[in-house]
């Protein structure tokens, strides 16, 4: 694995505050590659909240929000997995 990624999360950038466990916990959902963390935004969000956008070309594009900030979430998944991983997302949180 590349050097920045570790548990399978890309760890080159900042992430929002309390996210990594959540992303960590989403790498080991078996069929996700890897987690990618993307731009942030500020935003008038409160509380946390993580949520499927849409399908990519190579997976699934997640919203994480937290306080104040919303982040992008790409996430690497074979086309056979992706029902099964979009199920699981839907578990979390």
């Amino acid at each position: 694995m590349p050097k920045y990624f570790k548990r399978g999360v890309k760890r080159e950038h900042h992430l929002l505050k309390g996210i990594l466990p959540v992303l960590e916990e989403i790498s080991s959902i078996e069929g996700v590659k890897k987690v990618i963390p993307g731009r942030i935004y500020a935003s008038d969000s409160r509380g946390f909240e993580i949520k499927v956008v849409r399908e990519t070309l190579t997976g699934f594009k997640l919203l994480a929000k937290s306080d104040g900030s919303v982040q992008e979430i790409f996430l690497i998944v074979d086309k056979k997995d992706r029902a099964r991983v979009l199920e699981k997302l839907r578990g979390l949180r």
